[in-house]
């Protein structure tokens, strides 16, 4: 039977003998009872300076590097391994006459086994040392060792956590003195992840520790741009580095912990993100309060191109409001409709606040105030409350998040952000009775507020504010009756909202019972005919969006 897989376009040998190991490890744990098997099958051992030390120690043969290099360790031990006749032993392929020819031409013999662990760059950077000591246990020969190996893993074994060597041993035991492809693949892989994290935890704390703005035009080389901009396609695979921004109170309770951290590749110049956000007075930001800020934005992002103010509070705006007059008179609305819920909760206006706005806000207990810019006077009014977080942002900029990623247990879901709100192209007025262009904007206004509202949202509002918001209800006729129940406002040109299709008439029942007379969902419930027949006998417009947006 051939030892030679045949579903490879290179003949690639199953069972590859240990006959010659080079090992080079910071971490000696384990490495006398590894050394002690290659050593009784008949493996030659050769091993860098400190590692050879130890199998000398240990009572076995072993070669030193440099007696195979001819050349010694240099630069205080910087360049140990960086030699092609170690290289080239490593990469070699004894399939391929011409490699054969070359190591035959400069005395190269092959490897079969590489065992290296890396400096303990992690310990060191845990003592908080200075950035040269850093950079000093930073390894050069180490990862080109285990990416040689790694890429060569048709002929030779690579070893990289001491937890992995009685794999190895059993693997050898199993197969008569040699190593399975099997057993090579998935440790080439993790060889492979092994430098990427290592690589990637020393950029991420050099970055930290030099505290230099990057001020490159391109800040990230083509392959993690490639990789960014692949993201949005949701590949098989996505790389995602991060870097802590900063250290939070504490988490959603105070027994929790909780940080700040960016997505290290993000430009953050040209979009509107909580990264580039400007906290600038006030207590530090809160978990509670990125979180808020966070919803808060996407809802002001809808409403970018409006004088808009939004109140919000536990991830749910309580308040709405937009105007032709001024950004005070747009707050005014929006607090009107529920002046209890704004107590510890978050406002953000897509306009500059004016010292009218300030004297208004200052009235009441509020956690955060965002805007794009706040003149002199409100300034000098809003940070008589130290406590007050004043923030800037800029409302005009694209959201920065085109994918959404939830963490879960084990994993991470990923959809693309929901970027839409009416679609024209897919509205269809099924009802007798069609909206004119007043009560249009109304039913638009309505669904932009409803689609930021934990499902079951049902939300009830004018052309210029929202008069009631109910989310996050199991079922929606009870939705709807508690929008419409707790509502104090005017019910003149009003309309209600709904997130999602009704699964029945029932709704439509109550909706008529309190007066309204517009309605705005997304359609699509096998029961639609049933619900339009009882929106024309009420005497109700209603309008489809062929949009559904549910939030959980």
């Amino acid at each position: 039977m051939s030892h030679y897989s045949a579903t490879l376009s290179q003949p690639v040998k199953d069972l590859v003998k240990v006959r010659r190991a080079l090992l080079s490890v910071s971490d000696k744990n384990g490495l006398k009872e590894l050394c002690v098997f290659l050593n009784k099958i008949g493996c030659q051992l050769v091993a860098t300076s400190s590692t050879y030390k130890a199998i000398i120690d240990f009572g076995l043969p072993c070669l030193t590097v440099d007696s195979i290099t001819k050349f010694p360790e240099i630069l205080g031990g910087r360049v140990k391994t960086l030699h092609p006749k170690i290289f080239g032993g490593i990469l070699a392929r004894e399939y391929l006459e011409s490699d054969l020819a070359d190591m035959k031409e400069h005395e190269i013999e092959i490897f079969d086994l590489v065992v290296c662990n890396l400096y303990p760059f992690q310990e060191v950077l845990n003592k908080g040392v200075e950035s040269e000591e850093l950079v000093e246990n930073i390894d050069i020969g180490g990862v080109s060792l285990l990416r040689a190996a790694a890429k060569n893993h048709a002929s030779i074994s690579i070893l990289t956590d001491v937890k992995d060597y009685k794999s190895l041993v059993e693997n050898i035991v199993e197969n008569n003195g040699s190593v399975s492809l099997a057993l090579r693949r998935q440790l080439a892989i993790k060889a492979l992840r092994e430098t990427a994290s290592y690589d990637e935890l020393i950029a991420a704390s050099l970055e930290s520790s030099f505290k230099v703005e990057n001020c490159l035009t391109h800040k990230i080389g083509p392959v993690r741009a490639e990789n960014v901009k692949a993201i949005d396609s949701l590949p098989e695979n996505i790389c995602l580095s991060l870097n802590k921004i900063q250290s939070l109170r504490y988490g959603e309770n105070p027994h929790q912990q909780a940080a700040f951290y960016r997505l290290s590749d993000m430009q953050a110049h040209d979009v509107c993100s909580l990264v580039n956000m400007k906290c600038f007075h006030g207590k530090e930001l809160s978990y509670n309060n990125m979180l808020d800020i966070e919803h808060i934005i996407r809802l002001a992002s809808d409403l970018k191109d409006k004088c808009a103010a939004i109140i919000l509070k536990h991830n749910t705006p309580c308040g709405v409001g937009i105007s032709d007059i001024s950004i005070s008179d747009a707050y005014s609305l929006a607090f009107e409709s529920d002046p209890v819920s704004p107590f510890g909760g978050i406002v953000c206006l897509t306009k500059k606040v004016t010292v009218e706005l300030a004297k208004k806000l200052y009235e009441t207990f509020l956690e955060v105030v965002i805007a794009p810019e706040f003149d002199n006077e409100a300034l000098q009014l809003l940070q008589k409350k130290k406590n007050l977080r004043l923030a800037t942002y800029d409302s005009l900029l694209p959201l920065s998040n085109k994918t959404i990623f939830t963490h879960v247990q084990g994993g991470f879901l990923a959809q693309s952000a929901n970027d839409i709100v009416i679609d024209k192209s897919k509205v269809t007025y099924p009802t007798l009775l069609k909206p004119n262009e007043e009560i249009f904007a109304a039913l638009e206004f309505g669904m932009t507020v409803v689609k930021h509202v934990r499902s079951n949202a049902i939300v009830l509002a004018n052309a210029k504010q929202t008069l009631s918001i109910a989310g996050g209800f199991t079922n929606r006729v009870d939705a709807v009756h508690n929008c419409l129940n707790k509502n104090r406002l005017s019910l003149d040109n009003a309309i209600l909202a709904s997130d999602a299709f009704f699964p029945f008439a029932d709704s439509i029942d109550i909706i008529h019972k309190y007066g309204i007379k517009h309605i705005v969902q997304p359609g699509g419930s096998v029961q639609d005919a049933e619900v339009i027949k009882a929106c024309d006998k009420y005497g109700i417009s209603m309008l489809f969006t062929g949009s559904r947006h549910f939030k959980h």
